[in-house]
């Protein structure tokens, strides 16, 4: 539960891409569920979105 929880920490563009079906290539819920950094700049990195946003 954990783990899902720590989703509501994404950025949101990456829930709007994800939304959107426009995410990464690669990118998976086992990728998302791992963990990451609660900024959203090195979460755009870590997950292969452009860094246009920040």
């Amino acid at each position: 539960m954990t783990r899902i929880l720590k989703l509501t920490t994404l950025a949101p563009e990456i829930v709007e891409a994800i939304i959107n079906g426009e995410e990464p290539d690669g990118l998976s819920l086992a990728k998302l569920t791992r963990f990451f950094s609660e900024e959203w700049r090195e979460q755009r990195s870590l997950f292969g979105f452009d860094d246009e946003g920040a």
